[in-house]
């Protein structure tokens, strides 16, 4: 018994001390490769040295290539570098672009070649106002996008030169708010829908998340709220006008002093004396 126990732990170390070395080897051969790719990625040939930007406009190509360079600059794992198209950071700049400069609302990150990339962004548009106070009392006024996202402090405009939007924020700084965040596409509808309409309206104020009224040329307001579908309201409202109770002339305008559509099918108003 003992010859054959001997012949098997001999037998067991020698399958041992082979595996053992077939694991060095499969590791220096991994670590062979993973070394002879660090070091292509940190040659001269595969980096990215030039960065292009197209698309904008007021936005200086400075500002957009500070924030490339600066996410390009990070590493993982303290050694293997990122400014290479293998290990570009695409979404990490793309939100880095868009969270620093609030005036880019899209970007794009092209490949030109192995080292060149371009930066293509779309800058937002300024199609509203959002302005503090009320529209009795205005103050400082912001530019806001048809998404009603905030994304710069306006210069002073002549009356009219922009739809202008007042309440519900309530931060210092606006920039980068959002107003009525998912539901402004409606808002502005209901805006043009009124401007359509010939009723000329001047400023819309949210008094909260669900009432509303809107100025119109002559002073008077309209009083909305969120109950029945902003359609519906406009349809009632068109009712009135083609009944002949309300004119949208601006004599007709000059008269009204409130009308209240916040009741469904039945409109209350007032007209001044």
């Amino acid at each position: 018994m003992h010859p054959r126990s001997n012949v098997s732990a001999s037998l067991y170390k020698r399958r041992r001390a082979s595996l053992i070395k077939k694991l060095w080897a499969y590791f220096i051969f991994v670590l062979f490769f993973i070394s002879l790719g660090i070091l292509g990625l940190t040659t001269e040939e595969v980096r990215i040295k030039d960065i292009t930007v197209s698309g904008n406009i007021s936005v200086p190509a400075e500002d957009i290539t500070r924030i490339v360079k600066d996410e390009m600059g990070k590493v993982y794992l303290w050694i293997i570098p990122t400014d290479n198209l293998l290990l570009l950071r695409r979404k990490e700049i793309k939100n880095d672009i868009l969270s620093n400069i609030e005036k880019i609302g899209k970007t794009t990150i092209l490949i030109k070649a192995i080292d060149k990339i371009e930066i293509v962004v779309k800058e937002r548009e300024s199609k509203n106002l959002w302005c503090r106070g009320t529209p009795i009392s205005p103050k400082d006024c912001y530019f806001m996008d048809s998404d009603g996202f905030i994304f710069e402090e306006a210069p002073k405009f002549s009356e009219g030169a922009f739809p202008e939007y007042f309440g519900l924020i309530m931060v210092d700084n606006p920039v980068g708010q959002s107003y009525f965040k998912d539901n402004f596409r409606n808002i502005y509808g209901l805006y043009s829908g009124l401007k359509n309409m010939s009723f000329q309206p001047k400023y819309f104020n949210a008094l909260s998340e669900d009432e509303y009224e809107v100025y119109i040329f002559g002073g008077g307001k309209i009083l909305i709220n969120n109950k029945k579908d902003f359609e519906s309201q406009l349809i009632n409202l068109q009712a009135l006008v083609d009944s002949n109770y309300l004119k949208t002339t601006s004599d007709g305008l000059k008269k009204i002093k409130y009308i209240d559509l916040r009741f469904g099918n039945k409109i209350n108003f007032e007209l001044n004396k």
